[in-house]
């Protein structure tokens, strides 16, 4: 007798892409964290990253952190409510972390952002290598 517990979504493998799949990773796993919505935005060596994150108090609750093609986002809103008791709740308060996928390795000495109205805009630059690096060794003829 099979298993349909862990192979729920097998049947329906025919008619979705593995991409669809990929969107309820983390739903039953015990993720407390919360994924802002993001906009990348890019120009040239420039890129624009706009993330959807209401309730926050203080700019210290955010934490931005770069790694070569990746910029993570995360920290803690939290909603006022003046003395009034939740009846329906659909705005998430409470941890975030988002882990934007960038084209290309950025700037990490080089990072402006500015948070103003729930939007965080983040503006990266492009890290250009320096290719000299990258030559050979050249050999001195010493007859």
């Amino acid at each position: 007798m099979e298993d349909y517990s862990q192979n729920w979504n097998k049947p329906f493998n025919k008619f979705f892409e593995d991409d669809f799949w990929s969107s309820f990773n983390g739903i039953f796993d015990g993720n407390d964290h919360h994924q802002p919505k993001a906009n990348v935005y890019e120009s040239g060596n420039e890129l624009i990253c706009l993330i959807f994150l209401p309730g926050i108090k203080k700019l210290d609750d955010i934490r931005l952190n770069i790694n070569e093609k990746t910029l993570e986002v995360s920290g803690t809103s939290s909603l006022e409510n003046n003395g009034f008791h939740l009846i329906q709740k659909e705005l998430y308060e409470g941890p975030f972390k988002r882990i934007v996928e960038l084209p290309f390795s950025v700037r990490r000495d080089k990072m402006d952002a500015f948070y103003q109205r729930g939007l965080l805009t983040v503006h990266l630059y492009r890290l250009i290598e320096n290719n000299k690096s990258n030559h050979g060794v050249s050999i001195r003829d010493e007859d």
